[in-house]
């Protein structure tokens, strides 16, 4: 969901359309502060195990709720996107992860704007997942037999992941 901006939020101003670079944005005609439609920025985690298959979850909340995805959510302004990859594999599944790096970028047009999904890939530092309110339901897959995904950045992950490893 986009935050639309009616107000300066450095001073207070009503913002004001202006032509800014080629497009209309919202800009405040006392400080020239300009609003931005800034992408949200999420992480993907293709984790896996030493056996190599894949821990996917079955979404508890929206969006693609009941579908199977990656672990993952959004990166908070004072962590790195690697650090968010590590917290929010152990936030959704209760398992610890090594992250071994960034497998991909990938962006996403979704209601009210962009998303930049970063893919990492890591792998797991336990074996039993337990369940959680955004994760209630999981499974290790083989790389050849996963599931239909309910993201397509997640689909793309994992065949970033996949064509590394071939």
């Amino acid at each position: 969901m986009r935050v639309e901006f009616r107000f300066c939020p450095a001073c207070g101003s009503r913002l004001e359309p202006r032509e800014v670079e080629g497009r209309a944005l919202p800009t405040c005609p006392s400080c020239e502060f300009v609003a931005w439609p800034d992408p949200k920025v999420a992480v993907a985690v293709v984790a896996h195990d030493r056996r190599g298959r894949l821990l996917l979850i079955r979404r508890g909340t929206p969006p693609a709720k009941g579908e199977w995805a990656l672990p993952g959510g959004y990166v908070d302004a004072t962590e790195s996107p690697s650090v968010a990859a590590r917290r929010e594999c152990l936030e959704e599944t209760r398992l610890d992860l090594r992250v071994e790096g960034l497998t991909g970028v990938h962006h996403v047009l979704v209601e009210g704007g962009g998303l930049l999904v970063l893919a990492y890939a890591g792998e797991l530092l336990g074996d039993r997942p337990e369940p959680t309110a955004e994760a209630p339901e999981f499974g290790f897959f083989d790389p050849g037999s996963i599931p239909e995904l309910g993201f397509s950045a997640h689909r793309e992950a994992v065949a970033a992941w996949r064509a590394g490893r071939a």
